[in-house]
């Protein structure tokens, strides 16, 4: 008898932490991908493009902002799959750099830091920041 007790218990220990596993992995919540990219050049200036790539609607916020830390730039978006261009004028910037940041209400999701003093053959460099 003790014996099928304690089968029982461990058949159901395995049940419940497999249901357990298996509930974590489907109400986990979503975050968005973003990604910065060079998406090209006109009149020799750099396009960025913006994805957020989130997959259920949703109210962001972009602001560029130079090093400083001065806005250069703020959009309120809502959607899915969200995308943006943005041409940066280098002359007016001078050597100074601009940070992009995506928020999710107050919460800060993404941030990507483009310096401008590094000359490269394809383009700016884009860095993530964490």
């Amino acid at each position: 008898m003790k014996k099928i007790i304690i089968k029982s218990a461990i058949a159901l220990q395995f049940f419940l932490l497999l249901s357990a596993g298996i509930a974590a992995q489907t109400q986990t919540t979503e975050k968005p991908q973003s990604e910065l990219k060079i998406a090209g050049r006109i009149s020799n200036e750099p396009v960025f493009e913006l994805h957020l790539n989130n997959t259920s609607f949703g109210n962001y916020t972009i602001v560029i902002t130079d090093e400083s830390g001065i806005v250069l730039y703020e959009e309120a978006v809502r959607g899915t799959n969200i995308s943006r261009k943005f041409l940066l004028n280098k002359t007016e910037l001078g050597s100074t750099g601009v940070v992009f940041e995506v928020y999710k209400g107050a919460i800060k999701e993404a941030v990507y830091a483009v310096k401008n003093n590094i000359i490269t053959v394809d383009g700016l460099p884009v860095t993530a920041k964490k």
